[in-house]
């Protein structure tokens, strides 16, 4: 597994398995502030064009408006996203978007 992490409040880990799936671990708050620098640590393993793309939100803390953006554009790259474990206020941001449909919650 890949870690991107410095002292920025957000940060990405990926790994392609076998299979083809990519699951990217998003871990602390992402904002206005830190989106953009986890774009770029996700950019790498997309790169690998996986077959299906997992979300691991179980070390989330927060997410606003900038993190639900760089979520749908990942997912409309490609068919298969799903996003598991996200933290309570994650996931209610996520139902209230209607995206938790969107994603398999």
């Amino acid at each position: 597994m890949a870690r991107i992490e410095d002292d920025r409040l957000a940060w990405a880990e990926g790994v392609l398995d076998d299979t083809g799936t990519l699951t990217i671990v998003l871990s602390g708050e992402i904002d206005i502030a830190s989106a953009d620098g986890v774009k770029r640590d996700i950019q790498p393993f997309l790169g690998a064009a996986p077959a299906r793309v997992v979300f691991d939100l179980k070390k989330l803390a927060f997410m606003d408006s900038s993190g639900i953006a760089l979520l749908v554009q990942i997912a409309n790259r490609f068919e298969v996203v799903e996003v598991r474990d996200p933290a309570p206020n994650v996931r209610r941001i996520l139902e209230a978007t209607g995206l938790a449909e969107k994603f398999g919650l």
